[in-house]
């Protein structure tokens, strides 16, 4: 991305600029992929080597040269970060964080949550309406109250720039992709004081499913309109709006188990034979968003902020699944659908305060927030059972409605908290301190049994991180950190979940040399978290709280531009977790599934800078994911992955032209469970593109 010269408005916390501007802010865009800085572990603009836990950010110029897809495609190269667990599961974007998923507990958007509701509903976004994404690890739950111990991602929204610029991208690939995008913006005045912002995309494809990617879909409608009034330099309110409509389907392949002795389960694989049918499966997903981005700075010691959202989702889910095999070429299949509907309101209202009390300077952060969850569902099969031949599939066949009602629930999730935050520095030493107390009232309403159960839960949560800052960019750190997570959702009998809590202990240095354009990390850390959701051996397409889960280990990543043209980023992760308390028999000691103990990455991408090459560019990655186990006893393992992508690209006079290929050896392979079935990993993807920019 190239730097567009302009002037910029100083605030306390925000810088404005244009878009490509070298001025960075912790919201706004990066040009390269060395983020410096990032609001995900203060709710401030603050240096990434003065947050006392590990933080990792994907800027824009990152997701366009690898031409990223999804958000899932987007963490592939961020150290701690598991995006292989869900497979090629178009649904949803599945993150584990240091062996912790992060759906319903570590998903924000613009610094407010994005709900996950313990069932099919789940928020997305296009990466292409993002900014920059930024990942901190461990517990976040003194600045944003319900979180996991895994950490937060924060997406960043694309948002007003006082510079006009206009774009539009033409894609296509493999798996009939075509997809058209557009993204303007600039002030509407000539002092700058109303800006805007229009970002849309349009896409028909197939998804990049092994063997059947023709039975789902991969279409998507998303546009977002933004707008910011800017009157003078103390004041700024920034409206968000977003409406985003999906049809895709579920990626379950037909699963055998090999069974042993005693038919026992000694293996699991997949077969080239998609489960559901076209008549019936769908994955319908519609949703809006408006969000309000406030602040107001009173003086140099005071500045106020108010960020609020309101979401709302709706989803039509149909599905077939396999129930037993009848013989040894029949397979009799159940077909379910849910229906939900969700809406969200989120509060966040801020005081930052800077000042002196003799040798120590202090950046205060005091605040209330509320969320508010609706979540209505009905959960439905159809009569009978649909048999699917092995060896000669037949598809189009008439599936009777959904009328057998299995779980019907209305659930009202009331959550409040307040916290406050002191950054603490004296000298090259900084002391950050933070506290946070929450309640939380979940009403959750079974329609099939007419009861009504309500459950009120309150939480402290603390951190505490010390940070020394070395002239020459060192600063090693330690921090110790808690969490709460009242989790939405019911089990099978309509029972809803206990929250979860955590701890965290972590070390680390990170290394930021001044003038360069390099950011390395280091850490080590300790985990526990207690009533950890784990899928239903009985029931596995719901949850149950197994007990105790502990994760430690040590991560990795170095992000740098060495020379002009050139960006590389290079992360490795090793993490032993383990279940220390279950309630199911063998699990204690053991690993969770579909969590590896190994990760490692490395992509390099040069642009050639003068001569008659210039604007001629070339890359390449490889991801490494160890070995994980398919089942809860650790007797049945899935192979290890080596993914190798590689990128193609040409700048020349605003106009660039692109080509990404991942997997490029086409590895094929699967991630099984022994409850869950089976997914595929994506197969090779080609996906060439077209940008004019002016």
């Amino acid at each position: 991305m190239q730097a567009n010269a302009q002037s910029g408005i100083q605030l306390d916390e925000i810088q404005v600029t244009g878009v490509g501007a070298t001025t960075e802010n912790a919201w706004g865009p990066v040009d390269g992929y060395v983020a410096t800085r990032s609001a995900a572990g203060s709710k401030s603009d603050t240096p990434i080597i003065e947050v006392p836990q590990s933080v990792s950010v994907v800027t824009r110029d990152q997701m366009r040269d690898r031409a990223v897809q999804t958000v899932t495609e987007a963490l592939q190269y961020t150290p701690g970060v598991t995006t292989s667990a869900g497979g090629r599961d178009p649904r949803y974007d599945t993150v584990y964080i240091r062996g912790f998923s992060t759906l319903g507990s570590g998903g924000y958007r613009d610094g407010m949550r994005e709900f996950d509701t313990g069932n099919f509903t789940v928020l997305r976004v296009d990466p292409y309406g993002l900014e920059r994404i930024d990942v901190m690890r461990g517990p976040g739950s003194v600045l944003y109250g319900q979180t996991g111990p895994g950490g937060v991602i924060d997406k960043i929204s694309k948002r007003p720039t006082p510079v006009s610029f206009a774009e539009i991208v033409g894609t296509f690939g493999n798996f009939d992709r075509f997809q058209g995008a557009f993204d303007v913006g600039g002030a509407a005045d000539k002092e700058g004081k109303y800006q805007f912002r229009l970002t849309g995309l349009a896409r028909d494809s197939d998804n990049a499913i092994r063997h059947f990617s023709q039975w789902v879909p991969d279409d998507r409608l998303y546009v977002a309109p933004a707008f910011t009034w800017q009157p003078n330099a103390d004041t700024k309110w920034t409206i968000l709006t977003e409406y985003m409509h999906d049809k895709t389907g579920n990626a379950f392949p037909v699963s055998n188990a090999k069974l042993g002795a005693g038919n026992v389960v000694v293996g699991i694989r997949a077969l080239p034979l998609y489960l559901g049918d076209p008549n019936w499966n769908v994955f319908d997903q519609e949703q809006y968003r408006v969000a309000s981005l406030f602040e107001h700075r009173f003086n140099d010691v005071l500045t106020v902020k108010q960020n609020m959202a309101y979401t709302s989702l709706s989803l039509d889910y149909r599905y077939l699944t396999g129930a037993l095999y009848n013989n040894a070429t029949s397979l009799s299949r159940i077909a379910y659908e849910s229906k939900d509907k969700a809406d969200a309101f989120t509060l966040d209202n801020q005081a930052h305060l800077k000042f002196l009390t003799g040798p120590l300077s202090h950046a205060v952060l005091v605040g209330f927030d509320y969320q508010n969850l609706g979540l209505d569902t009905v959960y439905s099969r159809s009569p009978g059972t649909y048999s699917l031949n092995v060896i000669n599939p037949v598809y189009g066949i008439a599936i009777a409605p959904a009328t057998i009602v299995q779980t019907s629930t209305d659930q009202k999730l009331n959550q409040a908290g307040i916290y406050a935050q002191d950054q603490v520095k004296l000298d090259k030493w900084l002391l950050t301190l933070g506290v946070r107390h929450d309640r939380a009232e979940l009403d959750n309403t079974n329609r099939v049994t007419n009861v009504e159960t309500v459950t009120n839960d309150t939480a402290t949560t603390k951190r505490v991180g010390l940070t020394y800052l070395f002239d020459n960019g060192v600063a090693p750190y330690a921090s110790y950190a808690t969490s709460f997570l009242p989790t939405t959702g019911t089990d099978y009998y309509g029972a809803p979940y206990k929250p979860t809590t955590g701890r965290q202990y972590e070390i680390g240095v990170k290394w930021q040399p001044p003038g360069s354009q390099t950011l390395v990390t280091f850490a080590a850390f300790d985990i526990v978290q207690q009533n950890v959701l784990t899928t239903d051996p009985a029931h596995m397409t719901f949850n149950v709280q197994t007990g105790e889960v502990s994760s430690r280990g040590l991560e990795f990543q170095a992000t740098t531009t060495p020379l002009a043209g050139l960006d590389l980023i290079v992360s490795g992760s090793i993490q032993d977790v383990q279940v220390t308390q279950s309630n199911k028999t063998g699990e204690v000691g053991n690993v969770p599934v579909l969590i590896p103990e190994q990760q490692a990455s490395a992509w390099a991408k040069y642009t050639i800078q003068s001569g008659a090459l210039a604007g001629f560019g070339f890359g390449g990655g490889v991801r490494y994911i160890g070995p994980t186990w398919a089942d809860y006893t650790n007797t049945i393992r899935n192979d290890a992955q080596t993914v190798v992508d590689a990128a193609l690209s040409y700048d020349w006079k605003g106009a660039r032209f692109a080509l990404n290929v991942t997997n490029l050896f086409d590895r094929e392979q699967t991630l099984c469970t022994t409850t869950g079935g089976c997914q595929w990993i994506s197969p090779r993807t080609v996906v060439g593109s077209v940008r004019y920019r002016w």
